[in-house]
Order: C-alpha cells, then sequence, then structure tokens
C-alpha cells in the first residue's frame, strides 16, 4: 500500500515542479473545448485568418470545433488512428442529416453544422521528424483510443501508418506559416517539437502534452520534458500556462507579427 501512496505523491510533487518552469505574461487564456479534450489559448492572438494544426485527434476533436466557432478560422486535423477517423466520419454523417454527435467520454455535444464543418479539414497520417511508414502501438486498455508511435506504454499490438514532418505538411497545403500547433501525440511530441527548431519553424502558439508525465518511460522522464520546455524558451517562447501535463507556450516575438515563412522542401 505504501508504494502506490508515494507513487501518488512524486507524481503531484512533479507536477507542482513543472510549474516553476511558467513564465510571467499579460495574455489571457481561456479553454477552449471540453474538460478532457480542450486547452487554454491566448485568445487575442488567434483570428479568422489564423491557420492552425491540431495532431491528435482521438474521439474528442472539441478543441478544433471550438476554434473554428470562435475565430472561423481553418484547421487542420491530423491522426492516422482508425477510430479517430470514424468519430470524424460520424460526426459529418449525423451532422449532415440533422442528428446531434457526442464527444467520446462526455455528454457534450458538438456545436457543429455544416458551415463549421467546412472549415475542417482532416488527414489520416501522423506527424514525425520525418516522413516515414511508422507503427503505431496500441494502448494497453482497449477502452482507449491513442496510439504511440514510441510505444509509451509498451504494448505488442500495432497498425502502420505514414508519418511527416510539419514542415512537409506545410509546402503540401502551400501554408507558409502557421498560427498555433497543438500536440497531444503520446511521447512523440519531442520529435516533433526537435524537427520545427531544426527546419526553423515558429508557430505563434504551441499546445504540447508531455504524455510522459501520465506514463514514464524511465526515471529520466522529467528532465526530459525540462530540456523540451527550455528549448523552446531559448528560441523566445514563453510557457504561458500550465493545465497537469498540457502546457501552451507563446512565442514572445511573434505576439505582434506573424509567423516566419518556410520555403519548399
Amino acid at each position: 500500500m505504501l508504494r502506490p501512496f508515494l507513487s501518488k505523491v512524486g507524481y503531484k510533487l512533479d507536477q507542482y515542479r513543472l510549474l516553476s518552469y511558467r513564465d510571467r505574461s499579460s495574455f489571457v487564456h481561456e479553454k477552449l473545448g471540453t474538460r478532457y479534450g480542450g486547452w487554454h489559448v491566448p485568445v487575442m492572438l488567434l483570428d479568422v485568418a489564423s491557420i492552425c494544426y491540431c495532431v491528435g485527434a482521438g474521439e474528442d476533436i472539441s478543441f478544433d470545433i471550438e476554434l473554428i466557432n470562435r475565430y472561423g478560422c481553418e484547421v487542420y486535423t491530423f491522426d492516422p488512428t482508425p477510430r479517430a477517423s470514424q468519430h470524424i466520419e460520424r460526426l459529418k454523417r449525423n451532422t449532415s442529416i440533422g442528428e446531434n454527435t457526442l464527444v467520446d467520454g462526455d455528454s457534450t455535444q458538438y456545436d457543429a453544422n455544416a458551415k463549421v464543418l467546412s472549415h475542417l479539414h482532416f488527414y489520416p497520417y501522423g506527424l514525425w521528424d520525418e516522413r516515414k511508414t511508422m507503427r503505431f502501438y496500441a494502448p494497453k486498455n482497449r477502452d482507449h483510443v491513442s496510439h504511440s508511435l514510441v510505444n509509451l506504454q509498451k504494448t505488442h499490438e500495432f497498425f502502420e501508418a505514414e508519418c511527416r514532418t510539419v514542415k512537409q505538411v506545410m509546402v503540401e497545403l502551400s501554408h507558409p506559416a502557421i498560427s498555433l500547433l497543438k500536440l497531444d501525440i503520446e511521447g512523440a511530441e519531442y520529435k516533433v517539437l526537435d524537427s520545427l527548431l531544426t527546419d526553423r519553424i515558429f508557430p505563434r502558439i504551441i499546445c504540447v502534452e508531455f504524455d510522459e508525465g501520465h506514463t514514464h518511460q524511465d526515471q529520466k522522464y522529467f528532465e526530459r520534458i525540462i530540456q523540451a520546455i527550455l528549448k523552446l524558451k531559448k528560441v523566445g517562447y514563453l510557457a504561458t500556462h500550465f493545465d497537469q501535463w498540457n502546457v501552451t507556450f507563446v512565442r514572445e516575438v511573434e505576439s505582434q507579427t506573424s509567423s516566419v515563412a518556410i520555403s519548399a522542401v
């Protein structure tokens, strides 16, 4: 009984330690989406012209939908998981016939109509630090939907799917810059963040779930999370909001200008 108690205490202490990396800022944040799938974003830094990439959909795209409802912007959602594709197809199908769709695990209904869904663009592939077909490993709990490129939960079942880099996606979609990047990708966030810095892609807002906070790969998990945070701070990002292991970053030098454009691959 003592070991689970100590583990829980250590978990809470690590969350508390993480808060010491939060930066003071004047940005007003608001949570968009459900309790589970929502994210805190600085509401004044997005508008109708914003291009938002939401990587990792699962069966809760409430954040994606609320971005559209709030700003009327274009949202690009990426997830190769079959259940994620099925969930979005069900939302589109139900909406087309006037039926409501529930967010998975929540009693909330999507606030979506045909006009809202015309701003949602779904792509059934993953993001990584290179273009490659990769294995996505299943979670231990079959009721859960999120699969992991880094096999965060040490399982054996997997499916294979194509992955691309953020830069490749931006070139293919003719996006010279993106306003927001959300990463909820079960441990693959380190690789994707490193690829952003290598390719000098600086979204105005980055929202990251550091999944190792929930599922440690080893005892150095907290160090890896902090190193990722410090790398973003080094290129001008402020860590402006913490919600357990979800962190919102704002690039300070971009708060009044657009993101850096990229060239073709």
